[in-house]
């Protein structure tokens, strides 16, 4: 197939990582993250109990206020970031190199989102009636979701500037 390893090396680990991410993101995206921008009175029945859990159990003021930033992040998510977890796991899967630069741009933008949320976590959580506690709670529902894009915008970044200098013939200034 063009574009898959020759090799018939097994997939690495943290490749492996990365797909369960990916396929675990989908059902989240669809239940959880969806009603930022689907109106109430569409969301199914099982949509609406676990965002109301959700928001009882970790007090997610972002979802309960869904500030406009967060909703263009969140139709960025369902229309972008959506079909790539399913194509981007596709593609690890069968160890397509051309995934790396979808790979470094999710990476870059699912981090950046995740930190703008945490951000307004973290300088508003007094304005929502949290305690500090309740904001660190929330918080590290939040935090994987920067800390494993960030891994992925790093890897994926070296990963791309290997394969450059692999395909730069090498003279005295790149050595």
């Amino acid at each position: 197939m063009p574009g898959a390893n020759k090799s018939t090396k097994t997939m690495c680990g943290i490749d492996k990582f990365y797909v369960a991410y990916f396929l675990m993101h989908i059902p989240i995206t669809l239940i959880i993250d969806s009603c930022i921008i689907i109106p109430e009175e569409q969301r199914f029945q099982f949509q609406k109990q676990f965002l109301e859990f959700h928001i009882s159990s970790n007090k997610d003021f972002l979802l309960v206020s869904l500030p406009l930033w967060l909703k263009v992040f969140g139709l960025f998510e369902l229309f972008v970031q959506l079909p790539f977890f399913a194509i981007g796991a596709y593609m690890l899967v069968k160890q397509m190199k051309q995934v790396y630069p979808y790979m470094l741009i999710y990476g870059f933008n699912a981090s950046f989102t995740t930190l703008v949320c945490l951000v307004h976590i973290f300088c508003d959580y007094e304005r929502f009636g949290l305690t500090t506690g309740e904001s660190y709670k929330l918080a590290a529902l939040y935090i994987p979701y920067l800390v494993i894009p960030l891994v992925m915008l790093v890897d994926y970044s070296i990963r791309i500037n290997k394969s450059i200098k692999a395909h730069i013939p090498p003279t005295k200034k790149n050595i």
